[in-house]
């Protein structure tokens, strides 16, 4: 169910206990799910989620009680509402739907270095306090698609180290046979090869690991301020090297603006400062951030291959070539601040 119209929306909205409840219009961070503002008679705001991403109801409770996790242990995200059947969400035509109380603030401010101090932190909060969640950690399922223990993705958003795995590189020159993409390949090729011996399973198995949130970003919090208080969208939620968020964060936090590949040391700096003044990094993680930011980039040939049948072989030829792009920009970036940070660049 695609909720275009009023109709469609009151039709979910009459599972929810609320009074005479009216849509107020789409959020505009929502570019994916289906994400509606909504207000009830009294003036309560909440925001109505459809699930267009995520459709595997056990996936959808496992998210919600995740979440529910978060905030029981003090942690800033949105509290759900119960349907008045007491359910977390209500399946409406195959799409799960639910509601959350409306949490107000402002997406991250990228000149604001407190606020980059404090994604640090609650970043390393949230590792911290869900390591006591020990519910079952339910794969996503997308479409006719399931990637068992890996996850489906819009966008590199995903832990894996089986993407290093020399047969890999095979998969992904059976989907592009032609010189179009010949150029990325060889990137990526080269890249995986050294990434594989600098980094092999043996290495990465003993790295701290924690509940990855993976797609840690800006427009997936709130700010009042210089404090966070949202954090949303657990869509991706895995368990991995707590690295491999940090190094997203890298990103997200340090670039200039939104689109830029380009890292600003002191923001770097102060977002890394701000989790360890919570959670203090090894040595070993410390050489590992560089890697674990291009990583998150890494083409997914599996991902591609499930992608072909809707955008056909120039939509994936495009999908890896702006993947590919990132791991360049995101690799010289790193190489650029290593001096300043001690960082091992792959």
């Amino acid at each position: 169910m695609n909720a275009s119209t009023t109709s469609d929306l009151a039709a979910v909205l009459r599972c929810y206990p609320l009074d005479a409840p009216v849509a107020l219009g789409r959020h505009e961070a929502g570019i994916i799910n289906d994400n509606w503002i909504v207000a009830d008679a009294a003036g309560e705001q909440y925001l109505l989620r459809g699930y267009r991403r995520v459709r595997d109801p056990g996936r959808v409770d496992f998210q919600l009680r995740f979440q529910e996790h978060l905030l029981a242990s003090g942690f800033p995200t949105a509290a759900a509402v119960r349907t008045r059947q007491g359910e977390g969400f209500v399946t409406v035509e195959g799409t799960p739907w639910s509601l959350f109380r409306y949490v107000e603030g402002q997406e991250f401010d990228f000149s604001s270095l407190a606020q980059a101090s404090e994604a640090g932190r609650r970043l390393a909060q949230f590792h911290a306090v869900t390591a006591a969640y020990d519910g079952p950690a339910v794969p996503v399922v997308t479409g006719e698609v399931d990637f068992s223990n890996m996850l489906a993705r819009v966008s590199s958003h995903m832990w894996r180290n089986s993407v290093l795995v020399e047969e890999h590189d095979e998969r992904l020159r059976q989907l592009f046979t032609g010189q179009e993409c010949e150029s990325e390949l060889a990137f990526f090729s080269h890249w995986r090869g050294r990434a594989a011996a600098a980094w092999p399973r043996e290495r990465l198995s003993r790295l701290p690991q924690s509940w990855l949130h993976c797609d840690y970003h800006g427009r997936n919090m709130v700010f009042c301020g210089d404090e966070m208080r949202g954090l949303f969208d657990f869509d991706f939620v895995t368990r991995g090297p707590r690295t491999f968020d940090l190094g997203r964060g890298i990103f997200n936090f340090g670039r200039e603006k939104r689109g830029s590949t380009t890292l600003r040391e002191e923001f770097c700096r102060a977002f890394l400062e701000g989790y360890e003044s919570a959670a203090p990094l090894s040595d070993e993680e410390c050489k590992a951030l560089p890697f674990m930011a291009v990583l998150n980039w890494v083409p997914d040939a599996g991902f591609y291959a499930a992608r072909r049948v809707d955008e056909g072989d120039e939509g994936i030829a495009r999908r890896l070539q702006a993947d590919v792009k990132m791991m360049r920009g995101i690799q010289a970036e790193m190489r650029r601040l290593a001096p300043a940070f001690g960082w091992e660049v792959v």
